[in-house]
């Protein structure tokens, strides 16, 4: 093989393990509370 063709062997393995990486290492945050409900606004003394 030509040194071209490993070169972009190299650089699209380098790509899909960076991608692969990034999609392992995230690690999304549970959101906390009921996001479903609903709460009314204080009512203010002088709007």
């Amino acid at each position: 093989m030509s040194k071209l063709t490993i070169l972009k062997a190299i650089v699209a393995i380098a790509i899909i393990g960076g991608g692969i990486f990034v999609i392992i290492k995230d690690d999304p945050a549970v959101p906390s509370g009921d996001i479903n409900s609903i709460q009314p606004l204080p009512k203010q003394d002088n709007p």
